[in-house]
């Protein structure tokens, strides 16, 4: 029970800051143009590289904080701070993921920059290391898991999903995400500030 909790938290947390909504507007920018077939192939080439990004992450995250020597305290804070940037970001009046910041990409765009580092960019992992410091990796795994999974699935219909929510819906949706991040942020700063009080007696 307290695992089904903790991947849930998990997925909650690591869905919002990957926000495969926005990216889908990137998405559909960039594959203007494509058969139906090349788009397919691009979504889960790039759902696939954002899980092994992740993954990678959560099993060298923590050894390599332990490398140079940061507490993961203190990578809390840090984290805490990173995400809240991010937040706010995303509540300005500019779409954080705006297509038109893409528009000069070429090459793989599967893995960059739709992978790397629209839906697994450092806020994600920054999510992923700190989401496993804080419960076992077995939760996180999955949460990164079933948020691939979604963003595969939102990619491959991402001009069913445009349609419906249009640019009005995903500014909406990203505002929205972004009130979540905040509090999200703050959780972390609480966490990572507590928990070093705590190992001071």
């Amino acid at each position: 029970m307290i695992e089904i909790e903790q991947a849930l938290l998990a997925f909650g947390t690591l869905f919002t800051i990957v926000n495969p909504f926005s990216t889908s507007l990137v998405f559909s920018k960039l594959t203007q143009g494509m058969g139906t077939k090349e788009r397919r192939r691009i979504a889960f080439t790039a759902s696939f590289a954002a899980l092994v990004a992740m993954t990678i992450f959560l099993l060298v995250g923590q050894p390599l904080l332990m490398f140079f020597g940061v507490t993961i305290y203190a990578f809390r804070v840090a984290g805490g701070l990173y995400l809240a940037w991010i937040g706010f970001e995303m509540l300005g009046p500019r779409l954080r993921r705006d297509p038109d910041n893409y528009r000069e990409a070429d090459g793989s765009i599967a893995v960059i920059p739709i992978a790397i580092p629209l839906l697994s960019g450092p806020g994600a992992l920054t999510s992923v290391l700190v989401l496993s410091s804080e419960m076992p990796w077995v939760p996180v795994l999955v949460s990164i898991l079933a948020v691939s999974l979604l963003s595969w699935i939102v990619l491959r219909q991402s001009d069913l999903i445009q349609k419906a929510l249009g640019h009005t819906g995903t500014s909406v949706v990203e505002r929205l995400l972004g009130i979540i991040v905040l509090v999200v942020a703050v959780q972390f700063v609480f966490n990572g500030i507590s928990g070093y009080l705590a190992t001071l007696g």
